[in-house]
């Protein structure tokens, strides 16, 4: 099997040790020889990036296949020659997180980061510098796939297929974590059970439940409460027959979602603490020969959920299924074809290939969700990268969370033109 490298954009994040912990997970009969390299900002992450690339290499210091690993931010040299490149960065940090679960609360609207006003002011900082690193990719490293986890996820990925021509797949670890809780409300181990899902980035619903002996959907629906923590009255999703990730109960329950949020602190400040923590325990594990202890704390579960099982379906072939965001491309015949959807696909070495969807997937109320949707992000893309604020205003009204001129316009106000802050 040739070694491979893997190029990481926001390699600098106290999460990123879990991805070295998911990769000495990845059975090494499998895994391939690896070089990654940590790419970082010059100036404030230099130091974080360089504590992040220590604990890292000694992770996986006894890795065989051995995996090498390297930091820089010197992006050009860094980017040269992958094969692949995992897109992470989060422009503005944690400050501008805490900025985009907040400031929508004074407009009526719950707060977060990749979606509403929050998420538009996320897209606002990110898409602008994340679309020149893929220029920079197409550039120095032209055959090879990225691999995108920042948010808003399904937003960057409409301005890249726009804007770019990069091999460029947005992955959540969401639909594939609902799939494993839905396979154990009908007692299943995961492999046996079938999942259908349709939606788009943080707005999508697991349609269809079967194994081959028959129709399961109906005994999950039964145990649906089971489930509480996706935040949806459980009448409403008996009576649309889709189960939804969590982010839906923003959409669907919007009033008590801000209410929740009144007098909270904010999972970007909880996430400041964290990271200070983090940093100093990296320093304190210089000394340890395990310093796998201080790993989980993040919780970054993407790793392991999506980024390691889509990287071994392509490496070795395995034309497996996993739910990720691809564009449209007219699979459903109701949503404009531009429009970037979160479905099932078989994933290989040569790609991505969806799997057949069925017309009937969804109640017309949630296909209007998703149309809207649809329709503020093919106006907003556009008017963030031409820097359009007609056009940012228009998109903003078209959003299902907004429900006036009037609200749009207080968003734009507080976001024009770098999202609201400084990065």
């Amino acid at each position: 099997m040739p070694p491979i490298t893997l190029a990481v954009l926001g390699g600098s994040g106290v999460g990123t040790p879990e991805l070295f912990h998911a990769l000495l997970h990845w059975p090494a009969n499998a895994r391939p020889e690896m070089r990654v390299i940590l790419l970082g900002r010059p100036g404030r992450s230099e130091h974080k990036l360089e504590r992040v690339r220590q604990i890292s290499q000694r992770l996986v210091r006894q890795a065989n296949p051995p995996i090498e690993v390297e930091s820089t931010t010197n992006w050009r040299a860094g980017l040269a020659g992958a094969d692949y490149v995992l897109n992470q960065v989060r422009i503005g940090g944690l400050a501008a997180r805490a900025h985009d679960e907040t400031f929508p609360q004074a407009l009526g609207i719950a707060g977060e980061e990749t979606i509403g006003p929050g998420g538009f002011a996320n897209a606002l900082r990110t898409i602008p510098p994340v679309l020149e690193a893929l220029r920079l990719v197409n550039e120095v490293a032209p055959q090879a796939v990225v691999l995108n986890l920042t948010n808003p996820a399904g937003i960057v990925q409409h301005a890249a297929g726009r804007y770019t021509d990069t091999r460029f797949i947005s992955l959540c670890d969401s639909p594939m974590t609902l799939a494993e809780d839905v396979a154990k409300l009908v007692k299943l181990p995961r492999e046996e059970v079938h999942i259908d899902y349709l939606g788009m980035n943080h707005l999508g619903w697991i349609t269809g439940v079967h194994n081959e002996a028959g129709d399961l959907m109906d005994q999950a629906l039964e145990r649906i409460e089971q489930l509480p923590y996706l935040g949806v009255d459980s009448t409403y999703i008996r009576a649309t027959r889709a189960i939804p990730i969590p982010y839906v109960r923003y959409y669907l329950h919007p009033q008590r979602m801000l209410a929740q949020q009144q007098g909270k602190t904010p999972r970007a400040r909880q996430l400041q603490e964290l990271e200070k923590e983090l940093l100093a325990a990296f320093e304190q594990a210089e000394a340890e020969d395990d310093p796998s202890r201080i790993l989980g704390r993040r919780g970054a579960l993407w790793y392991s959920a999506i980024i390691i099982p889509v990287l071994d379906a392509m490496v070795n072939d395995r034309n497996s299924i996993w739910v990720v965001n691809i564009v449209n491309n007219d699979q459903v015949s109701w949503l404009p074809s531009e429009t970037v959807i979160e479905v099932p696909v078989h994933i290989n070495r040569r790609g991505i290939h969806p799997l057949p969807i069925p017309e009937d997937t969804l109640s017309e109320g949630l296909r209007a969700l998703l149309y809207a949707q649809a329709a503020y992000e093919a106006l907003a893309v556009p008017a963030i990268v031409e820097q359009k604020r007609d056009l940012a205003l228009q998109a903003l009204v078209a959003h299902p969370l907004i429900r006036s001129i009037e609200q749009a316009e207080a968003v734009v106000q507080a976001v024009w033109p770098a999202g609201g802050i400084e990065v």
